[in-house]
């Protein structure tokens, strides 16, 4: 039990910036392979058969089940494979949710960049002026910092106090505010160096709140999930949200009890990949486009549907500083991606746009093989 639940906060820490042809694929339980007389095309990647067929691939290599996503230019193509609760034999769907981790990250930044467009915080910002004392040493660290990694500040899951509270107490269901998780990792380092922290995220979601009057979930609901119609995608309250596909763990049987306020703003999210899809389509794509459900909900990223509705920020403004909540990487076809990955206990996934945002490819596994998830992506993606 020990070694299973560390999974649920160790596997959250550092799946970052590395090129998705270069990283190492994770063994995951043996799944369900596809069905014999699977199709198989030779074609190029994208196509529909290409993309059950990764899908099914993305089984056989050791996932219980897998959902791919590829949009081009707006046109959907998707296909599930394989079990979303291997013990109960229940077939994985396109529609299922999955805890999508530190993919999250790009969710919290754009509504941090949301406010940056309305001039209600500025990248430049001190904590010590938004969050005066809530992180001893780090008033000097800016918004800046804590969108692109280079804030000093400690991973509050690689600390073994924390560890330990979570694992050995078993306090992994209960609820952990932000404030309490910050008091774990040690003191602020050197500014200025990239060191992934997922306490940069907790604090974005702090000065959300902070900023808007508004919890983390209104926030998001109001900006992003409701504007974008992404009525999949949420902070859960519920330990076992409704159509979680069952994460799988090495050779233990299935668990996905875990707290969200665990990993916040951070990592918390559970979603669809075609919600996620829809997001990154929103930041990146070029103009308005026709989707699988009708006109696409943004215009060049910037204005979200509803009357009165507060604009998106375009995918320009997370470029910035090589990224902000996304990363940017270089496949070995040579295409340049935006993007982010996550890796969380039971859970793994991948969400990316091209450089040109005409094609999102976004993948989830109910099994921590991150490096097959994006390998599968990057082959998409390269079509």
């Amino acid at each position: 039990m020990r070694a299973a639940l560390l999974g649920a906060i160790s596997l959250m820490i550092a799946v970052t910036a590395c090129s998705p042809s270069t990283r190492t694929a994770v063994t995951a339980t043996p799944g369900t392979p596809p069905p014999s007389g699977t199709p198989r095309s030779s074609g190029v990647p994208g196509t529909a058969s290409d993309v059950q067929a990764i899908a099914d691939d993305l089984v056989s290599s050791g996932s219980p089940g897998a959902v791919v996503h590829v949009r081009d230019d707006g046109r959907i193509r998707e296909a599930a494979a394989g079990f979303a609760d291997l013990d109960a034999r229940t077939p994985m769907r396109v529609d299922h949710r999955f805890r999508i981790a530190s993919v999250t990250k790009t969710f919290t930044a754009t509504i941090v960049l949301q406010l940056v467009r309305e001039r209600r915080l500025a990248l430049g910002d001190r904590l010590g002026k938004l969050l005066p004392g809530v992180l001893p040493g780090a008033d000097r660290v800016t918004v800046e910092q804590l969108l692109t990694h280079t804030s000093g500040i400690p991973d509050y899951l690689t600390d073994s106090r924390f560890t330990d509270a979570v694992v050995d107490g078993g306090q992994y269901t209960r609820d952990w505010p932000p404030r309490e998780l910050l008091g774990y990792g040690g003191k602020p380092g050197k500014r200025g160096v990239n060191r992934y922290s997922n306490g940069n995220f907790i604090l974005l979601g702090m000065i959300i709140e902070k900023i808007t009057g508004q919890s983390y979930s209104e926030a998001l609901s109001e900006r992003v999930t409701g504007p974008l119609r992404l009525r999949d995608t949420e902070l859960p309250r519920d330990l076992l949200p409704g159509r979680l596909a069952r994460g799988r763990q090495g050779d233990g049987p299935g668990s996905t009890t875990v707290n969200s306020s665990i990993f916040w703003a951070a990592g918390g999210l559970v979603s669809t990949t075609r919600d996620v899809g829809t997001l990154y389509e929103a930041l990146f794509a070029p103009g308005p486009r026709t989707s699988g459900r009708g006109t696409r909900p943004s215009g060049v990223g910037t204005r979200v549907a509803g009357k009165g509705a507060t604009p998106l920020p375009d995918g320009s403004a997370l470029k910035q500083s090589g990224g902000m909540g996304v990363y940017a990487d270089r496949l070995s076809c040579g295409a340049r991606v935006w993007n982010h990955s996550g890796l969380i206990y039971g859970y793994s996934g991948v969400a990316m746009s091209s450089e040109d945002g005409r094609r999102q490819v976004v993948v989830q596994l109910n099994s921590p093989a991150v490096g097959q998830a994006i390998s599968a992506a990057g082959k998409l993606m390269c079509g």
